[in-house]
């Protein structure tokens, strides 16, 4: 159910950035999320259209983009992608991340976030200000 966690904090933050905007609709929704994040794409989907329902969010195009992980290893100084097995197991309990190339553990640089980008939003109409007229 992680999946379910960060869909709920994503809608949260983009249905508050819509109504500070004056959205009348949110148009699309872009989301930038790690692979090491563990997150599974269409579970992520699946609980953002449900938290969606009934509210300016309800019908946005909900676009995920995918941040590669990065691994740099104080051992040895690689830097670069890491090998990851999916196993189910890891949903569970997270693996010790390794080196592929000499076995040590390795900080994780990039790959493990899930960001809100950006919202396309459709505006509601400006209304003039009372007694913006002049008086005669």
């Amino acid at each position: 159910m992680h999946e379910l966690t960060v869909a709920k904090a994503l809608f949260d933050l983009a249905l508050r950035a819509a109504e500070q905007e004056g959205a009348e609709r949110v148009l699309e929704v872009r989301v930038a999320v790690g692979e090491l994040s563990l997150v599974n794409h269409e579970q992520l989907a699946f609980w953002f259209r449900e938290f969606s329902r009934g509210t300016l969010l309800e019908g946005a195009e909900l676009v995920i983009e995918w941040v590669p992980g990065e691994v740099s290893c104080p051992s040895c100084g690689y830097r670069g992608p890491l090998s990851l097995v999916d196993d189910p197991a890891y949903h569970l309990l997270l693996p010790t991340l390794r080196c592929p190339r000499c076995g040590s553990v390795v900080r994780v640089v990039r790959g493990r976030d899930c960001l809100l980008k950006s919202l396309r939003i459709l505006k509601r109409a400006s209304r003039p200000e009372e007694g913006a007229h002049g008086r005669g």
